[in-house]
C-alpha cells in the first residue's frame, strides 16, 4: 500500500551530519527532538538511510519502524515527531530508516529497486539490518512497527525470521493491497490485470507494465496485487484464507486502523475481528480503531502515538 502521507513543515530535530555509516550516532542533546542522521547496509550491500532520536539516560527498548511503499524515512515528519518524543520521554529509542522499496525507483543497476521493483521477501534483509542496528547501539529489546505496505514486511518478518530480539510487533494501518485495488477497479479488472503481468513476467521479470496501471515492474505487480502471494499476508477479504504468516507469529501483537482509511473495503473493526481471529499463537492481541482518521492518520498523530506508547508500555511490563 503507498505511504501517501501528508507532508508539514520539518520539526526541530537536531540531525547530525557525521554519523559514520553503521555506528550508532552520538546523539546532540537540544531543544525539541534530538535525532541523528545514520547510514546502515543490508547483508547484500543495500545502503539504508535513516534517522534515531534516543532517550536519555539507560538504553533497554528501541521501536524500528519501517515505512511503507514508496514513502522514505523523513516522510510523514509531525508522526515522526509526535512518536519519537512521546517514546523518548517514556524511555524509548525510535529509529526510522529506509528500505529498498523507498521512492519509485531506487538503485542501479542490477539491483532496481524502489516500489516499483523491489522485492518483498528481501525486507528481511532490511528489517534483520536495522535490528542489528539498534542491538549495536546498546538496545536489548526491540519492537517492529511497520505502517501501511511496512506493516506487511514486520509481519513477515516475525512470522520467518524467529528473530529473539523482538518482543512485539505493530501493524499501522494494515491492509490488503489486492482487497484495495479491487476497490478501485472491480475484481473482474484486477484479475485482467494481474493477467496481463503473469504474460509481461514470463517475458521479463522486471518489464514494465502498462503506464496506466502505475509504475511497476511486472513481478511487482503480481506480488502485490495477486492473491496468495507472500506479500498477501492481510487476506480478509477470502473466506478461504489460511493466514499463513498471521498464525504463526508467537509475539505479542497490536493492530491499529483508522476508521476512515480510504484504502479499506469494509469496516474497519471488521478487520481488526478478522486478525483476532487469526492471531492464534500471538501471546496477546490488541486492535484498535482511531476515530476519524485516514490511511496516513494526518491530523491523528497524537491520537496514534498514544495508542502505540500505551501498548509498548504494557509489553515492557509483561
Amino acid at each position: 500500500m503507498a505511504d501517501y502521507t501528508a507532508e508539514r513543515p520539518p520539526p526541530p530535530f537536531a540531525l547530525d551530519p557525521l554519523a559514520q555509516p553503521g555506528h550508532c550516532p552520538v546523539v546532540p542533546r537540544s531543544i525539541g527532538v534530538a535525532a541523528s542522521l545514520v547510514r546502515i547496509a543490508a547483508r547484500d550491500g543495500v545502503w539504508l538511510d535513516g534517522v534515531v532520536a534516543e532517550p536519555r539516560g539507560r538504553r533497554g527498548t528501541a521501536v524500528v519502524w519501517v515505512h511503507g511503499l514508496g514513502s522514505v524515512f523523513s516522510s510523514g515528519q509531525p508522526l515522526t515527531r509526535e512518536l519519537s518524543t512521546r517514546l523518548n520521554s517514556a524511555g524509548v529509542a525510535f529509529f526510522k530508516l529506509n528500505n529498498r522499496g523507498h521512492d519509485v525507483v531506487a538503485g542501479r543497476g542490477r539491483q532496481l529497486a524502489g516500489a516499483a521493483f523491489e522485492r518483498f521477501g528481501q525486507s528481511v534483509l532490511d528489517i534483520r539490518a536495522m535490528v542489528a542496528f539498534a542491538r549495536r547501539c546498546g538496545y536489548r529489546r526491540v519492537v517492529l512497527a511497520g505502517h501501511s505496505t511496512g506493516a506487511n514486511k514486520v509481519l513477515y518478518y516475525a512470522s520467518r525470521a524467529r528473530d529473539r530480539r523482538i518482543v512485539g510487533i505493530v501493524l499501522v494501518g494494515p491492509v490488503s493491497d489486492v482487497a484495495a485495488e479491487a476497490k478501485r477497479l472491480g475484481a473482474r479488472e484486477l484479475r485482467r490485470r494481474v493477467a496481463g503481468a503473469e504474460r509481461i513476467a514470463r517475458r521479463d521479470p522486471d518489464g514494465l507494465v502498462p503506464r496506466a496501471w502505475g509504475f511497476w515492474s511486472a513481478r511487482r505487480y503480481i506480488s502485490l496485487y495477486r492473491p496468495g502471494e507472500v506479500e498477501d499476508v492481510f487476506p480478509y477479504y477470502r473466506a478461504d484464507a489460511r493466514w499463513p504468516a498471521f498464525r504463526s507469529v508467537r509475539l505479542p501483537i497490536a493492530a491499529i486502523l483508522g476508521s476512515r482509511d480510504e484504502f479499506l473495503d469494509r469496516p474497519a473493526r471488521e478487520v481488526i475481528e478478522a486478525f483476532r481471529r487469526n492471531a492464534v499463537r500471538a501471546r496477546s492481541f490488541t486492535g484498535a480503531v482511531v476515530p476519524r482518521a485516514r490511511h496516513g492518520f494526518q491530523g491523528h498523530e497524537r491520537e496514534l502515538a498514544d495508542l502505540v506508547v500505551s501498548w509498548i508500555g504494557r509489553v515492557r511490563r509483561a
